[in-house]
């Protein structure tokens, strides 16, 4: 314990880690208040669910494009047989 006094007539004792070796250099006090977000409003739920659907439609499209080049692979290669 290292006892450092500050420019007031008070000192601080504590430990050099917290305390450091110059006055007021010792961790940053935290705040005791707490914050909570906000509830969503209903603009923001709305543009969520439109994303969300957007975004599964486009994942379905190209299922459906992978599946119907594969089609089309196999009835180019039936087409013509000798191509690899």
């Amino acid at each position: 314990m290292k006892t450092i006094p500050t420019q007031g007539a008070t000192t601080r004792t504590g430990p050099m880690h917290a305390v450091g070796d110059r006055p007021g250099w010792g961790p940053t006090p935290r705040s005791r208040r707490s914050y909570t977000a906000r509830p969503d409003g209903r603009v923001l739920r709305g543009l969520r669910a439109t994303c969300y659907v957007l975004t599964s439609l486009a994942s379905l499209v190209f299922l459906a494009l992978v599946v119907y080049g594969f089609v089309r692979l196999g009835q180019l290669q039936q087409l013509f047989p000798g191509t690899p």
